[in-house]
């Protein structure tokens, strides 16, 4: 068998199906949960419905990114392990290079020509390698948080320190695409001029809204520069 004969069987639809109810199931026992505790707190439910209307207009421009990311991962490793690992625990740069990494350490570089192994390694991989971060969230998560609110009670420091944990997991995440060839540059160097445009149209123009669908923008623009990149490069 084939790596996607695998990975898009309807054994595995129905197991991502069965994980995402009992998720789901939680996260409306938590949110009914909260609104019981906010009634008994003395807020009133007009209070608490405009929260909620906020909160769900709030969440859909995030999700466009999401669904974008699931699209381009879903040719990557199918799409019902690109729907859990995209709905529950993830990121569509994570996710790519772990099973990228996977597949090349067997010797595979393109996952069609891959077996059915590789996707049970990919699964490996993609799952242990993001376990120790929320075993690590859950022992130091909440130090870590209090010192971030300290530090920024007291200045810049807080954002300083905060950045340059983001440039670190850049520094560990990125130069792997700068191996891959010029197509890869290209395309990374694409979407990082379309996010620094973005943010300038943004700022001249006073609309902030706009800066919430950089990372949608991005990922759309850079796929299809990338065509015209292997087109001229490849």
């Amino acid at each position: 068998m084939k790596f996607f004969d695998v990975a898009n069987q309807p054994l595995i639809y129905v197991l991502v199906a069965v994980g995402l109810a009992l998720v789901s199931a939680m996260a409306v026992i938590s949110a009914r949960r909260a609104y019981r505790r906010c009634l008994e707190a003395g807020m009133s439910r007009e209070q608490l419905q405009g929260v909620v209307r906020s909160s769900a207009s709030f969440s859909v421009v995030p999700s466009i990114s999401i669904v974008i990311g699931l699209i381009s991962l879903s040719a990557l490793i199918g799409i019902p392990w690109a729907w859990w690992r995209l709905s529950v625990v993830g990121s569509v740069m994570y996710e790519t290079t772990a099973a990228n990494m996977a597949a090349k350490a067997m010797g595979f570089e393109v996952f069609t020509d891959a077996p059915a192994a590789v996707f049970g390694a990919v699964l490996y991989v993609m799952t242990v390698g993001i376990i120790f971060g929320i075993v690590m969230l859950i022992v130091a998560g909440k130090p870590l948080m209090l010192g971030y609110a300290k530090q920024r009670s007291k200045g810049s420091w807080g954002l300083v320190s905060n950045s340059c944990f983001l440039l670190a997991m850049f520094a560990a995440l990125v130069p792997s695409f700068f191996v891959e060839g010029t197509v890869y540059i290209l395309t990374f160097f694409s979407s990082m001029l379309l996010a620094v445009l973005i943010s300038v149209i943004a700022k001249k123009t006073g609309a902030k809204w706009l800066s919430e669908f950089t990372l949608a923008i991005c990922l759309i623009g850079a796929m299809c520069l990338s065509v015209l990149w292997a087109g001229l490069f490849a």
